[in-house]
């Protein structure tokens, strides 16, 4: 009798594991983004990607919810939205769309000008910026006001791949600045190449834009559950403040 009460503890036990196990499955899901080579905010070889993925990743979690993030270059990982093999792509910068739906803000950063030192850019309008070719990377958006000259042809620029060549182009006088956030040039200084001629370029004084980064989902039910997930754990911390600590302490170690 012993046995027979033992054996239906042991069942009830394991059915009990069993249910719970099953539960938990069935509210926790993984949501798949993609996302770029954007040091110190998003990289393949970055400690948890990066530290808007690790803002991403936070949020997720204080959901139930995990995160799975594939790095590919900025215009493929559009297009995995796009083609139903991502639910959504970060960071993005805070744009007018009927395409995307765009989630709470992951932090801000600053977009500004980096120049040579000897040939620094004088400006009071955007519009002054039309008598330099500026340099800007495929596929990212800029300002709403520079772009606008870019589309219409006032704005001369040359186009790169990524930073690294745009930084390099600029060192060697190809062009005569380069639209880049400021903490992204801040991290690429530690590169050994970059490291070089550092010295020669400086932010110009003038910041462009303090961008607000978002992840952006497709306009589809999937993309409306996600973005009510992911607000939701956003709202939990604080996610400027964990930015701005992610930076300082980069800052410190290098």
């Amino acid at each position: 009798m012993i046995s027979v009460l033992k054996a239906r503890r042991n069942i009830l036990c394991l059915s009990t594991l069993l249910t719970l196990v099953m539960s938990y499955n069935a509210i926790s899901d993984t949501l798949e983004l993609s996302t770029l080579e954007w040091p110190p905010f998003t990289g393949s070889r970055l400690i948890n990607k990066g530290i808007t993925s690790q803002i991403v990743e936070h949020a997720l979690n204080n959901e139930g919810h995990k995160l799975r993030i594939t790095v590919l270059p900025w215009n493929r990982a559009i297009r995995m939205v796009k083609m139903g093999y991502a639910a959504g792509y970060f960071p993005e910068y805070d744009t007018a769309t009927d395409e995307f739906l765009l989630s709470d803000s992951l932090g801000h950063s600053s977009l500004g000008l980096l120049e040579r030192k000897t040939d620094p850019i004088a400006w009071n309008n955007v519009s002054d910026l039309n008598n330099y070719t500026l340099g800007v990377i495929t596929g990212y958006l800029n300002t709403v006001e520079i772009d606008a000259m870019i589309l219409d042809g006032s704005q001369k620029i040359e186009t790169a791949r990524n930073d690294k060549q745009n930084i390099l182009k600029l060192a060697a006088g190809r062009i005569n600045a380069i639209i880049i956030d400021v903490n992204v040039y801040d991290f690429l200084k530690s590169d050994p190449q970059i490291a070089e001629i550092a010295d020669l370029l400086q932010i110009n004084e003038k910041i462009l834009e303090s961008k607000s980064l978002h992840v952006a989902f497709e306009n589809n039910q999937q993309g409306k559950k996600w973005l009510e997930i992911l607000n939701n754990g956003l709202s939990k911390f604080n996610p400027q403040a964990v930015l701005d600590a992610s930076l300082q302490e980069m800052r410190q170690n290098k």
